[in-house]
């Protein structure tokens, strides 16, 4: 019998009356297609199919006018099963003020999404949000890596989060997508083993990694710091659970991945 939860650690959802037009539009901008409804009844219903405990939700804030409607629909979806995150816009004069109402509000942790949000993650402007971030324990998650909104643009790469990382030790970093969307070569040789960031597999169960490289990139980083993420509704959860189980590592190394680690860093 399962002795630890499966928690994935990178989905998103959108509010019901919203949920298909937004990814309507996010798919047509990316010409990607993707897997499910973006809604919370879908969200866990495709939980359930999978065995699932818990689910992190990573909502974006990418006008100054979303900050509110943004933090609302975390407070309503935050609950047992999901954990939502908050997010603030960083060009915006409020960012610093939202990211207090992230923590009054005790949701867990802040994501960034510096494609959609139009900024690049390393640029010392943005440091006193990360400065708070840390002084509050909450966590950041950035998209790391290219975006098929943005082609042919870089706006958070792999080395980026080891420049924050130490700027900012004790800040919990998640760097998604295996540290770096497509960049999986660069991860390897650049940050694997070389911080104390954690990375996700959101979106690895692509042709774009090779399995291979995914294991060399555990070994060298290490299983304590890998998290099992879906990217759902672009993906189903059970597409990167049935990558990791077949990895070549140990089952206790895949149980760190598929849960245990997630659970330490939240703190459940």
């Amino acid at each position: 019998m399962r002795q630890f939860m499966i928690i994935d650690f990178h989905t998103h959802i959108f509010p019901d009356g919203f949920a298909d037009r937004a990814m309507s539009v996010l798919s047509a901008n990316g010409n990607v297609g993707y897997a499910a409804p973006a809604t919370l009844k879908r969200l866990v219903s495709a939980m359930d199919e999978c065995g699932v405990d818990r689910s992190v939700v990573l909502n974006v804030v990418t006008k100054e006018s979303q900050h509110e409607n943004v933090l609302r629909f975390a407070k309503e979806t935050d609950s047992e099963r999901v954990i939502a995150f908050g997010s603030v816009l960083p060009s915006s004069v409020y960012a610093l003020e939202y990211v207090w109402k992230i923590s009054d509000e005790e949701l867990k942790g802040i994501k960034f999404h510096p494609a959609l949000q139009r900024i690049y993650a390393d640029d010392e402007q943005y440091f006193p949000i990360y400065d708070l971030a840390r002084a509050l324990n909450l966590i950041a998650v950035f998209h790391v890596g290219f975006d098929y909104s943005f082609p042919g643009e870089l706006n958070a790469s792999p080395e980026s989060m080891i420049k924050i990382s130490k700027n900012f030790p004790g800040l919990r970093i998640v760097a998604a997508h295996l540290g770096g969307l497509k960049m999986a070569e660069e991860v390897l040789e650049a940050v694997a083993g070389q911080s104390d960031i954690y990375m996700d597999t959101a979106y690895c169960a692509e042709p774009w990694l090779d399995k291979g490289l995914l294991e060399k990139i555990i070994r060298k980083h290490g299983a304590e710091r890998i998290l099992f993420g879906s990217d759902y509704p672009w993906h189903l959860p059970s597409q990167e659970i049935s990558l990791i189980r077949s990895l070549d590592i140990s089952e206790e190394e895949k149980e760190m991945i598929l849960g245990e680690n997630a659970a330490r860093l939240l703190g459940i």
